[in-house]
């Protein structure tokens, strides 16, 4: 990061940005919009022509030669990179948080899990600071003040469907079914098999299906509770994932006799 070391490359760097950002630009205005003398300016266009990465047009107007791209381009590519990865460490120890209310920059927040998903609202006594204003329901940054306790897991509710075979949506309680659904507005549904679609479906209820399973685990492991309806034979291959990533469940059934 020579341009951040050197005073003179960070100079060089910003009379090179005002160059190509102009399409006109001599000394004087640089030097008024970089607080430069004319002195210290005419020093440093001097030092640009010798190296060649800038060129006379006519007196007291310049352009920026192809050597004096080249340099520019690597010099900001490298400060790109570096702000890059800082700005990824700082946001690290902030938090993704959805507004309650409007917030302002800077004011303090509190901030808490529900159901899968952080939220913060303004509080005197928060336990973290706003970094932007937000309107309500919009994405927010949040800096975190003290410790924070992360949410517990999910419950995971699986609904046995039987297999097309065994009678498949036809044998399934849908009283029972749609009760528990209703009981549990908050908690997500995903359907695992042909059957256990079709059984959503007949409670009027759209579930997850493609890729159901990673969804239930992710959702679980962030505090966001799960239904899930289940074709009997894709039973096991669920309860081995869940039982791998810890996750607590409850199997109920609600087939017709």
């Amino acid at each position: 990061m020579n341009v951040l070391l050197s005073r003179k490359d960070t100079v060089r760097l910003l009379i090179l940005s005002e160059l190509v950002s102009r399409k006109e630009a001599n000394q004087r205005d640089i030097a008024r919009k970089l607080h430069l003398t004319p002195q210290a300016i005419s020093e440093h266009f001097k030092e640009l022509v010798s190296m060649g990465y800038v060129r006379v047009i006519h007196k007291g107007f310049y352009e920026v030669t192809e050597s004096g791209i080249e340099w520019l381009t690597k010099n900001l590519f490298d400060l790109h990179v570096f702000s890059e990865e800082l700005v990824k460490k700082l946001y690290s120890r902030s938090i993704v948080a959805i507004a309650s209310g409007e917030l302002k920059e800077n004011s303090k927040v509190r901030y808490w899990y529900s159901d899968g998903f952080i939220f913060a609202k303004e509080a005197e006594d928060g336990n973290g600071v706003a970094l932007m204003p937000a309107k309500d329901g919009e994405d927010v940054l949040v800096k975190p003040l003290e410790g924070f306790e992360p949410p517990g897991k999910g419950e995971i509710i699986i609904v046995k469907i039987p297999d097309v075979g065994e009678g498949g949506s036809r044998k399934v309680d849908y009283e029972a079914f749609s009760r528990l659904i209703k009981e549990n507005p908050k908690k997500i549904v995903v359907a695992l098999g042909v059957e256990a679609l079709v059984s959503c479906r007949k409670i009027m209820v759209e579930p997850i299906f493609f890729g159901s399973k990673e969804v239930c685990i992710e959702a679980a492991h962030h505090g966001c509770g799960v239904i899930v309806a289940c074709t009997e034979s894709m039973l096991d291959s669920l309860l081995v994932s869940l039982v791998d990533e810890n996750l607590a469940f409850e199997i109920v059934s609600f087939q017709k006799e």
